[in-house]
């Protein structure tokens, strides 16, 4: 009798916590799913909205569209394409200066990173392609959010006209600046128009590019003495210093 007594004055105190558990449970998944509820209705109206202004585009302006839809601009903003080149460019020297490729690549090379790590985070599916893209996507590149691209293309709009502009003359600087920008978002909106991403991509992407190339890129810009002595250590390095 004693037992069933000491058994029956414990299981109050066990009914009670496991109440208070299974409340705090609740309460948790109820957070967790007003916070998921929210993103998800962000997600919802950032499609309707890229719908809509797709379809826009297409009605009012089947022209630019087609512009924006060629695949230059896909090609021309993919990370395959400017590391490859940025080697050659570094290989060039002395007829290019190591500078300008090497810190580029080193900004791309964290953008990059930078844009991977979210994208597996996040894990955003992308829109139904309306245009393949050229190069097939791999590991968290499949996913939506940001637009690499996006962060890409304004980062590198950013160097070539605000850190290491292309020429020292006013007017000439002036319109290869205006070309470039106007190449970055022609990129920026195709990956819209081609179904590759949503607004709220490509506007975060730009973002991303602008910050990296403001707060990261332009303090730590190295000069033409660092980005020579930086990798005269290497074999391949003097190999190419002996030969020219």
């Amino acid at each position: 009798m004693r037992r069933k007594s000491k058994s029956n004055e414990q299981k109050p105190d066990v009914r009670r916590e496991n109440t208070a558990l299974i409340a705090n449970n609740v309460e948790q998944d109820r957070k967790t799913n007003t916070t998921t509820g929210r993103f998800r209705n962000v997600a919802t109206w950032d499609a309707d909205l890229s719908k809509r202004f797709a379809s826009f585009m297409q009605t009012e302006f089947p022209g630019v569209t087609r512009m924006f839809e060629n695949k230059f601009m896909e090609i021309s903003g993919n990370e395959y394409i400017w590391f490859p080149a940025l080697a050659v460019l570094y290989l060039m020297h002395p007829l290019v200066h190591k500078q300008l490729p090497l810190n580029l690549a080193i900004a791309m090379a964290f953008d990059s990173a930078v844009i991977l790590l979210i994208k597996a985070l996040v894990k955003r599916r992308r829109p139904t392609a309306k245009n393949p893209d050229f190069f097939t996507a791999i590991g968290p590149d499949q996913y939506s959010f940001p637009s690499g691209h996006a962060s890409r293309t304004t980062l590198i709009s950013f160097v070539f006209t605000q850190i290491n502009p292309l020429f020292s003359n006013g007017h000439l600087n002036f319109v290869t600046s205006a070309l470039i920008w106007s190449w970055s978002i022609s990129v920026c909106f195709s990956r819209m128009l081609n179904g590759r991403h949503y607004l709220f991509d490509v506007l975060t992407g730009a973002v991303i590019g602008l910050c990296e190339g403001s707060v990261i890129v332009s303090p730590f810009w190295m000069s033409p003495e660092q980005a020579e002595g930086l990798f005269r250590f290497l074999p391949l390095e003097n190999g190419l210093s002996e030969a020219t």
